[in-house]
């Protein structure tokens, strides 16, 4: 990974997505030329264009660090078609994106795949109701009493008296699962 130097964590990735913005000036990028970007967490998305004529998506994966000298971030850059990148890109980039070959096809289409299950996930939370009861990946079930965060809720374990309450992870239920039927 590369390194940057920076002065605050919220600062400092600011300053990391100027300078690699500024990078792909004419002079500095090997007739890559930039066509759009935007920044979804930590996660600098641009539309490249390469000399070729297509155009493709590169991520620039920052990171504070979380040992060591607060005032550096690091980043790492991987193009659309890698395996294991994030895949919150936003759709006005996917469309601008005519990179060849089947591992960016797969990629852009994955990733708006994953955003319509992130969609539909998000619809079924907001239309659970206090006390459905949920399947857990584990096999067991968790009595819903509220959403709390995007990845966390408020629950009990059937069993549990009334006015328990726990925080669960979304990501350890089944939603196709859930909820369940009434015994």
């Amino acid at each position: 990974m590369a390194w940057d130097d920076s002065a605050t964590p919220k600062v400092a990735r600011q300053v990391l997505v100027d300078r690699l913005l500024a990078g792909y000036l004419p002079s500095d990028s090997h007739g890559i030329s930039l066509v759009d970007h935007t920044v979804v967490g930590n996660v600098l998305y641009t539309v490249l264009e390469h000399p070729h004529g297509y155009t493709f998506i590169r991520q620039h994966l920052m990171q504070a660090p979380q040992h060591g000298d607060p005032t550096r971030w690091d980043y790492h850059i991987r193009d659309e078609g890698t395996a294991d990148i994030p895949i919150q890109c936003p759709e006005k980039l996917l469309a601008q994106s005519t990179a060849p070959g089947e591992l960016a096809a797969q990629w852009r289409a994955d990733t708006r795949a994953a955003r319509d299950d992130q969609a539909a996930r998000k619809r079924k939370i907001k239309k659970l109701k206090r006390s459905e009861r949920l399947a857990a990946i584990d096999g067991s079930e968790v009595v819903f009493l509220r959403a709390f965060t995007a990845s966390v809720f408020i629950g009990r374990a059937p069993d549990d008296a009334e006015d328990d309450e726990y925080e669960y992870l979304w990501e350890d239920i089944d939603l196709q699962a859930s909820p369940l039927p009434e015994d």
